[in-house]
C-alpha cells in the first residue's frame, strides 16, 4: 500500500492504522525508521494481511507497491504475528461470546495484541500474551475479589475479558493517582500471607536472590567497565540486608503500576489496575520506581504519598528508608525486564526496547554515583 500519515507516534497503537484501512489485520513489524530525537514515530513499515469478515472499502485496499525488503522465519514469533493468527485468537474469541459485529484491532506488538469485540452486553476484549506473561490469567483469577479485570476464558496465549468502566489513568489528577497507589497498597497487604498460591501459578520469582543475580548477568554482559554499576552489584548483600531490615514483606507487584495501567473515573473509581503480565514476588516498593519516570511533576510528591501509605498500614517498617536504598536496584531490574525482553522476542520487533536497557543502566550509574556522593 501507498504510505500514509497517523495522528499518534507509538508504533503498537493500530487503532488508527485499522481506523484508515479496516479490511486489513496488522501481524507485526517490519523496519522503522524513527523520528529524529524520538524512539517511535518515522517511518514504519508493517506487515498486513487481509481480513475475511471485513470487506475492503469501494472492493479492493488501493493501490499496492513493492516492498524491498524480505520476510524471514524467526523462532520466537508470537502466535498472533503469523499469517491466519489473528483470525484463529478471533475464531476462539467469538465461540466464548456472541458477538454482534466486527471486532476492532487496537494493539499488537512483541508483548500483546488487543482486540475489541462488540456484543449485545457491551464491548467484551481479548488478550493475547507471550508466553513469559501467561501467569497474568492465574493472577486474575486469584485476585478476582479485587478490583483487577474480570477474566471471562483463557487458553493457550488468550484471554477474554469483561469491559472496564472509566478511562484509563494517563491524565488522572494527582488525587486520583493517590487514590489508585491506596488501591494498590491495600492489594497487596492482602497478598503477603498468598505467595506460594502466586509462585505456584507461575508469578516470576524477584525476590532480592533472584533479583541481584540477573542485574549482575545484565550488567556484566552489557556494562562490565562500569565501575559504579560493578561496585552496585558488589554490595548489594550488604544493601539487601539493610532493606530487610526495614520490615518489609514480599507482595505481589504489579511491575508497571503507572496511572495508564488503571482505569479512573465513574463506575472505575477509586480505580482498576490491570497489565497485570509484569507482575512478580518481590520487594512492594520496588513498584514506586515507576515514579522515577522523568517528567512526572506530581511524582516527588506521589512517591511519599506511596511510602506513608505502607508506614501507615505496617507501622512497625521503614519504607522510606527502604526506598532510599533500593532506588538503584530497581533501575537494575528495569534493565532485568528489558533485557528479558529483547532475549524472547523476534529480531524484528526489537526496536521497542533496543534503547531501553542503555537507559535503565545508565539510571541505575546515575543513582549510584548521586549516593555515593552524598555519602562522602
Amino acid at each position: 500500500m501507498e504510505p500514509f500519515e497517523v495522528a499518534t507516534p507509538w508504533w503498537v497503537d493500530i487503532a488508527p492504522i485499522v481506523e484508515r484501512v479496516p479490511s486489513v489485520a496488522v501481524l507485526r513489524l517490519l523496519e522503522v525508521e524513527p523520528a529524529p530525537g524520538y524512539m517511535m514515530g518515522g517511518e514504519v513499515t508493517y506487515l498486513v494481511e487481509a481480513r475475511d469478515d471485513v470487506a475492503p472499502e469501494g472492493g479492493a485496499l488501493g493501490p499496492l507497491r513493492a516492498w524491498a525488503g524480505s520476510l524471514t522465519e524467526d523462532p520466537l514469533r508470537m502466535p498472533w504475528a503469523y499469517p491466519g493468527g489473528p483470525a484463529a485468537d478471533l475464531e476462539w474469541a467469538a465461540a466464548q461470546v456472541q458477538t454482534t459485529g466486527p471486532p476492532v484491532q487496537h494493539r499488537t506488538w512483541n508483548l500483546s495484541a488487543i482486540w475489541s469485540l462488540p456484543t449485545s452486553d457491551g464491548p467484551v476484549w481479548m488478550k493475547c500474551v507471550p508466553p513469559f506473561y501467561r501467569h497474568e490469567a492465574a493472577v486474575l483469577r486469584l485476585l478476582s475479589d479485587k478490583r483487577v479485570p474480570r477474566l471471562l476464558a483463557t487458553d493457550a496465549h488468550r484471554l477474554l475479558l469483561a469491559d472496564l468502566p472509566g478511562e484509563d489513568g494517563y491524565q488522572a489528577s494527582r488525587p486520583a493517582r493517590a487514590l489508585l497507589i491506596d488501591l494498590l497498597i491495600d492489594l497487596q497487604i492482602s497478598t503477603i500471607d498468598r505467595i506460594a498460591e502466586f509462585e505456584a501459578a507461575g508469578v516470576p520469582d524477584r525476590r532480592w536472590a533472584a533479583l541481584c543475580d540477573a542485574a549482575q548477568a545484565v550488567v556484566m554482559r552489557s556494562a562490565p567497565d562500569d565501575r559504579a554499576l560493578r561496585r552496585l552489584i558488589d554490595g548489594s548483600d550488604e544493601r539487601v540486608a539493610a532493606i530487610d531490615e526495614c520490615g518489609l514483606p514480599y507482595v505481589l507487584a504489579h511491575g508497571d503500576a503507572h496511572s495508564g495501567n488503571a482505569r479512573v473515573g465513574g463506575e472505575a473509581d477509586p480505580g482498576i489496575w490491570f497489565d497485570w503480565g509484569d507482575s512478580r514476588i518481590s520487594h512492594p516498593i520496588l513498584d514506586v520506581a515507576v515514579l522515577l519516570r522523568s517528567g512526572d511533576e506530581d511524582g516527588e510528591g506521589l512517591v511519599a504519598h506511596w511510602l506513608d501509605g505502607w508506614k501507615r498500614l505496617l507501622p512497625d517498617t521503614d519504607p522510606h528508608r527502604a526506598w532510599q536504598l533500593l532506588k538503584p536496584l530497581a533501575a537494575l531490574g528495569d534493565a532485568v525486564v528489558y533485557q528479558g525482553f529483547l532475549d524472547r522476542i523476534e529480531v524484528t520487533e526489537q526496536p521497542y526496547h533496543a534503547s531501553d536497557v542503555p537507559a535503565c543502566l545508565a539510571k541505575a550509574t546515575e543513582l549510584a554515583l548521586a549516593e555515593r556522593a552524598t555519602a562522602e
